[in-house]
């Protein structure tokens, strides 16, 4: 299954259960998962950010888009992080592109109650893109 997978999301402690490991590191996470077959694996670990590989074999870290308030609930936030990182990609993004726009909608989601309330549209990512603080990039891992 993963040999043919595209795009694949999981979180470190899932790609540990599936690497059959008790890796803690996940940039080298990331690369065993590929070795998978997957052509762009995504590894979310919480308030320490999220992962993925490129087509190039190269890794990238980005940090959690800062929360406006402490979470109200964080269901949806895994959802609103893939389909915003898919969509980005639909829409001719790079992997480290795509990655800086899933967190943002997390961050927006977590704010509401619910999976769907906080969900942005397309020009309000954007705009939380950019007034986003200097430091949230992607950076090279």
């Amino acid at each position: 299954m993963y040999e043919v997978t595209e795009i694949f999301f999981c979180n470190k402690e899932e790609a540990q259960d599936i690497l059959k490991t008790k890796e803690q590191d996940v940039p080298t996470l990331i690369r065993e998962f590929k070795k998978l077959g997957p052509k762009m694996p995504v590894i979310t670990d919480g308030p320490n950010g999220a992962y993925v590989v490129d087509a190039d074999n190269q890794a990238w870290h980005m940090p959690m888009y800062p929360d406006p308030a402490p979470p109200v609930d964080r269901t949806g936030a895994g959802d609103s992080f893939s389909s915003t990182f898919t969509t980005a990609i639909i829409l001719g993004k790079t992997p480290a592109e795509a990655l800086a726009w899933g967190p943002i909608n997390s961050m927006s989601v977590v704010q509401h109650i619910g999976a769907q309330a906080g969900l942005l549209t397309l020009d309000k990512l954007t705009e939380f893109l950019a007034d986003a603080p200097a430091d949230y990039k992607p950076k090279k891992v």
